[in-house]
């Protein structure tokens, strides 16, 4: 079987971490849903590895990732030895995109959206941030995604409906 990689990206807040844990629970051995190394601690609905700034500047420095990226005052970093045979799925920041299809051939991006209304409910409702923050993050411009190939993924369905057609796309990889 070919290595791909598939890169899982769209705002915080559109349902990339649960659209994820339920294909984990589909999805077979052809798929590698690989956790991220990051200076936060992990909330309930990942599976990431914690490291505090230090370790992670060393790993670093020391070429151990692909790609590195900070966001919201934390790092994230995607380890190199992570790939396998296979669709390995990872959420990332868009910026990183071009790293991950410098590193490899099979890059495939799937990028998560819902309606601004939706996102800024499920902010609301997951209470990592404060109402200011949340307002800050809703009026952000993004700019046009940048990837050799792009899927438009709309979230905006019960999770249920979502998760299926999701899982449908993931296995396409496989099929396909």
């Amino acid at each position: 079987m070919d290595t791909k990689i598939i890169l899982i990206v769209g705002p915080s807040g559109v349902g990339k971490d649960t659209l994820l844990r339920e294909a984990k629970k589909s999805l077979g051995e052809n798929f590698n849903f690989l956790d991220r190394y990051i200076t936060r601690k992990p909330c309930k609905n990942e599976g990431n590895f914690y490291l505090d700034d230090y370790a992670f500047e060393i790993l670093k420095h020391k070429s151990f990732f692909i790609s590195t990226w900070s966001a919201h005052g934390n790092y994230y970093g995607i380890a190199k030895k992570s790939i396998k045979e296979g669709v390995n799925i990872i959420s990332v920041s868009r910026s990183k995109i071009r790293d991950f299809e410098n590193f490899h051939d099979n890059v495939f991006t799937i990028n998560i959206n819902i309606s601004k209304e939706k996102l800024k409910q499920r902010l609301e409702n997951r209470a990592r941030e404060n109402k200011e923050e949340i307002e800050k993050r809703l009026n952000r411009t993004y700019e046009k995604i940048e990837a050799e190939n792009l899927i438009e993924f709309d979230n905006s369905e019960e999770i249920e409906i979502s998760s299926k057609k999701f899982i449908k796309i993931l296995k396409s990889f496989v099929e396909g």
